[in-house]
């Protein structure tokens, strides 16, 4: 009988797979099936107290349940038992599901998390699931069944403590040699066989051979003495490929990556919230050395409100340091699409948040997954106290790769934030070898700071981190080959990377995301909305800031922030999303008008009309519908009275097809498109016909939602169909010319070219009726004006963006977002076309050529992924076309000639306000903030006016064209201006002061006390 061990090493690891089979065979043990009874399954969600009082009526193994997001509740009533061994409780069923026992939340059961040890008392156990299982990162993730939630059983287990923790060992060592095996010279097959030629290790490194000699031994230890025997063969193992030398160490963060909205509603997002945090502070109790973080302090309210009992146990475990809350903004927020307030707001209110739950602002600005970071941030984040970024998704961008991991970030203003980009493309990592070794070699700073951020557990529905991850931990950890492993908080990593600061690379500007372009466009309707209650929000607060009072508006702000969030304002969730927060935009705007109207009308008083900008207006005012129109000019924050009408400027004119006034002429040929355009005595350098609509076939390779790809653009072509003219109004006041035609397959466009008196703009309307599948409709403005840099608005600023073609970096950029201006001009941006939009989003550039994208019809009720499949047949609000805007839209647009040194009413970003938002009409007195003007800084764009306290309010300002200056502002009598923080905060005097280019300005107006004004 041969002796020794046998020479084939290559046979080795199937014998271990086999035998790691074996053992998890082994673990469970069922004891006893549990009968299970149910309420209805209901759209609205119930509390426990009320599901108490529901009838039940037994659930049957095998019984589908429930329609998509409906809710239901299971009762258990668990037997005595005997034994003091933990009971495991396994819960069966396709929904997402919290256990709560003695009334509050206890686990979460999802694909990734089936099983928990039942508290030794516990004599009932209710379970709340929900008909939704989206937990798409996990690979058990199947889906609903075609039925609803497939209910397949309840069982209490027993588990065998010896034969887990063995496989335990078993799977860690089992997955290191998988790992090396991979890495290989002689290049095994990816997968193990059972069957057939196992290729010798004719080639294999030293470590590799060893490795699988200390496995063989241990499995001969196991088949002839049993587990003891195999644990401790194990544990030598690891104690012989452990190293303490390693230039690689992962730093841990338990993370649960919860979409607030997606491919659910937002009812169901805090379902997950609870679910999850359940099975958090579960873990925390087995595992004193894990650590988890969470953001978004609009989930923990909601966590408040649904699970206090839970609530209260996480903040126990934050003030224990088990638990860190950090993030810094109220949601985790798209940053190119609200405006700057709004994102300032979004810190605001997320910082005062942080507050209340741990003590202290959050440090860190935690955006994993959105679709790109506005160059604004840096600037942003210190001014609200942030000082380190992380992200994963700049990993996703599809033609050049990001350079850094760790690095400086450098707003475009100069201000600077430690970040750190975590390289494997993953916020859901389950602390797999891979996953490590890619972040691990794509952490480009590594001989800088060796360590790389690493978040640990399936989001979105699945649960978070497991116990296996948290026993993976414990083994893994500086075997040969692999990193040093330690759970920690992301402050506790920035704050030792910032201490290598000084030897970190700086990158300056955006980080644009070359992928998701689509949802600058998708869902016109959610960002019109959502722009409108941005608009409403201003107007309501300069009415206070005028009227010297503070209103508590803290509310309606906070669901804006929501709608800001990355997969809500993008246009990238399901159908009942939309269906339920655009009548809720549009309502709250509405109530934010009517408030801002009641609070300027006071009984029969004299007519005026209020200003809601705090820039100068002027154009035409009406004082109700259909009433005549009359020419004002108003100063910023104030009223005048309907008397004081100003003189009237020269009137608009209609000849043929051609508008004019005193300012601009505008000439539209015989197919409807625009054939000259003159504006203020210069001739705007057209090239061809301009304001041409494209049809662009819309069939994205990936993510019909998000993307729009590049060879749609080369397959589109103008719409040419033939156009009916009609003159709709002919002045003197305002000329209307209507160009309206057939549109692709279904669908029809009138736009109409506005011209105004006394306007040096060139008014665009297009009105849609959009019926079409995959399809992506553009507006095209061809110049002459081909400088090397086109220029884009974003929140608080703007950013030039290459135009000219040759760069594989610039080119990536067909379609980017633009906070509703972009302008295309010759070097130096004395001379060229500014495009300015009341709420569209994406725009192109290309050698002179501007674009701004009106609609698509993405595909919007799955893919051909079942994870990301939404089963329509189960849906209670499924939309009426599978496909995105269909119906009817209004799109506002306005052309005019850009000048970078113009005065601050033609600069666009101004133009954006100025020509979107109407003033007041009222019957009262006159109101005023004290402002009169704002002197000297052209570039210098006031953008909204921030009540603080009774007589108190903040001018927020902010430069758009890369220029310094000293602005100066003259106030009403008794006024004092002091430089302030973001939220109001005094900082010192401000009548004069200096600005450096795309600074945010805030600036405090206290109005004269009553002593003083007399």
């Amino acid at each position: 009988m041969p002796r020794g061990p046998h020479p084939f090493p290559q046979l080795i690891p199937n014998r271990v797979e086999a035998t790691l089979r074996r053992l998890h065979e082994q673990i469970w043990r069922e004891t006893r099936v549990l009968a299970v009874h149910g309420t209805p399954a209901r759209a609205e969600h119930r509390s426990l107290a009320a599901a108490r009082r529901e009838p039940l009526r037994p659930v049957r193994a095998g019984e589908a349940w429930g329609r998509l997001f409906d809710q239901r509740w299971f009762r258990l009533v668990l037997p005595t038992t005997s034994t003091t061994a933990p009971r495991y409780l396994e819960w069966l069923d396709q929904g997402e599901a919290t256990l709560w026992v003695d009334d509050a939340p206890y686990y979460g059961f999802d694909v990734a998390h089936r099983r928990v040890a039942l508290p030794a008392t516990a004599r009932e156990a209710w379970i709340e699931s929900y008909c939704c299982q989206t937990a798409i990162w996990h690979p058990d993730a199947t889906g609903l069944s075609p039925r609803g939630s497939l209910f397949t059983s309840a069982r209490l287990l027993a588990r065998d403590e010896e034969t887990w923790a063995a496989a335990m060992d078993l799977q860690a060592a089992f997955d290191v040699m998988l790992h090396l095996r991979a890495q290989e010279p002689s290049r095994p097959p990816a997968e193990l066989a059972r069957v057939g030629l196992q290729p010798p290790l004719t080639e294999a490194t030293p470590l590799y051979r060893r490795l699988l000699r200390l496995l063989d031994q241990a499995l001969d230890a196991h088949e002839l003495r049993g587990l003891p025997a195999l644990r401790r063969a194990l544990a030598a193992l690891f104690a012989e490929l452990r190293t303490e030398r390693t230039f690689a160490h992962a730093v841990l963060t338990g993370h649960a990556h919860i979409d607030l909205v997606w491919l659910w509603p937002e009812r169901i997002g805090e379902a997950k919230t609870v679910h999850t945090f359940a099975t958090v502070n579960r873990l925390m109790a087995l595992y004193p050395e894990f650590r988890f973080a969470s953001s978004q302090p609009a989930g923990h309210r909601a966590l408040e409100r649904r699970a206090p009992v839970l609530a209260r146990a996480v903040a126990e475990r934050v003030q224990r340091g088990q638990w860190q809350l950090t993030g810094a903004l109220e949601v985790e927020s798209d940053t190119q699409l609200p405006c700057g307030e709004a994102l300032a707001r979004s810190f605001l209110l997320g910082q005062e948040e942080f507050r209340r739950l741990r003590g202290t602002p959050s440090r860190l600005l935690w955006l994993p997954d959105v679709f790109g970071y506005s160059a604004c941030l840096p600037q942003l984040m210190r001014l609200a106290g942030v000082e380190w970024f992380f992200t994963t998704k700049l990993t996703w961008s599809a033609v050049t790769r990001f350079p850094f991991s760790s690095f400086i970030w450098r707003g475009a203003d100069g201000s600077e934030v430690v970040a750190h980009v975590t390289q494997n493309a993953g916020y859901n990592n389950r602390l797999d070898l891979g996953e490590l070794r890619a972040n691990a070699q794509g952490h480009v700073q590594s001989d800088v700071h060796p360590e790389f951020l690493h978040p640990t557990g399936f989001g979105d529905g699945g649960g978070g981190p497991t116990e296996e991850m948290c026993e993976r931990a414990r083994r893994l950890s500086r075997l040969a080959g692999t990193p040093a492993l330690s759970w920690d908080h992301p402050e506790a990593f920035f704050s030792r990377l910032a201490r290598r600061r000084a030897q970190l690379p700086v990158f300056q500007g955006e980080c644009y995301l070359e992928y998701h372009r689509g949802t600058f466009t998708t869902h016109g309707d959610v960002k019109a909305a959502f722009r409108g209650l941005e608009r409403a929000l201003q107007v309501r607060e300069a009415v206070a800031a005028a009227q010297g009072l503070a209103p508590d508006l803290r509310d309606t702000w906070r669901r804006l922030v929501f709608a800001q969030f990355h997969d809500y304002i993008p246009g990238s969730s399901v159908a009942e999303v939309y269906a339920e927060g655009v009548p809720e935009l549009r309502r709250l705007a509405a109530t934010q008008h009517r408030a801002a109207q009641a609070a300027l009308t006071r009984g029969r008083g004299a007519w005026h009309v209020f200003n809601p900008l705090p820039q100068p207006w002027s154009g035409w005012v009406r004082r109700r519908h259909n009433t005549p129109a009359q020419w004002m000019e108003l100063p910023p924050l104030a009223s005048r009275p309907w008397s004081d009408r100003g003189t009237p400027p020269a009137p608009a004119s209609l000849v043929g097809r051609t508008l004019s006034n005193a300012l601009v002429r505008a000439e539209v040929d015989a197919h409807g498109e625009l054939r000259a355009l003159t504006v203020r005595g210069r001739r705007i350098a057209l090239r061809g016909p301009a304001a041409v609509a494209m049809l662009c076939p819309d069939v994205p390779a990936n993510y019909d939602a998000w993307d729009v790809d590049r060879h749609s653009l080369a397959l589109g072509a103008p719409v040419r169909t033939p156009p009916q003219f009609v003159a709709e109004e002919t002045g003197p006041e305002r000329v209307v010319l209507a160009v309206s035609r057939a549109l692709g397959r279904a669908s029809r466009l009138t736009l109409r070219y506005i011209l105004e008196a006394g306007a040096a703009v060139l008014r665009l309307e297009a009105e849609v009726d959009w019926r079409e599948s995959q399809a992506w409709l553009k507006l095209h403005f061809p110049t002459d004006y081909r400088g090397q840099q086109a220029r884009f608005g974003t929140p608080f600023g703007s950013v030039l963006r290459s135009q000219q073609p040759g760069a594989p970096a610039a080119d990536a950029q067909w379609e980017v977002p633009a906070s509703r201006w972009a302008t295309v001009a010759h070097d130096g941006e004395r001379e060229g076309l500014a495009l300015v939009t009341e709420a569209k989003y994406g725009f192109a550039a290309h050698d002179g050529e501007l674009t701004v994208s009106l609609l698509r019809a993405a595909r919007i009720t799955g893919t051909d992924d079942h994870r990301y499949a939404v089963p329509l047949g189960l849906s209670r609000h499924a939309p009426a076309s599978p496909f995105s805007d269909q119906g009817r839209h209004l799109i506002r647009l306005a052309l005019t000639a850009y000048d970078a040194g113009a005065p601050t009413a033609a600069q666009p970003a101004a133009l954006a306000d100025t020509l979107f938002t109407s003033p007041i009409a009222y019957r009262g007195a006159p109101v005023s903030a004290g402002l009169l003007a704002i002197e000297e800084a052209p570039t210098l764009v006031p953008a909204w006016a921030m009540p603080v306290e009774a007589g108190v309010w903040v001018l927020r300002l902010h430069e758009v064209s890369g220029q310094s200056g000293t602005a100066r502002l003259r106030l009403a009598p008794g006024w004092r201006a002091l430089r302030c923080h973001l939220d109001g905060r005094p900082a010192g005097r401000a009548s004069a002061w200096r600005y450096r280019p795309y600074e945010i300005v805030s600036v405090r107006l206290e109005a004269p006390t009553r002593k003083e004004r007399r």
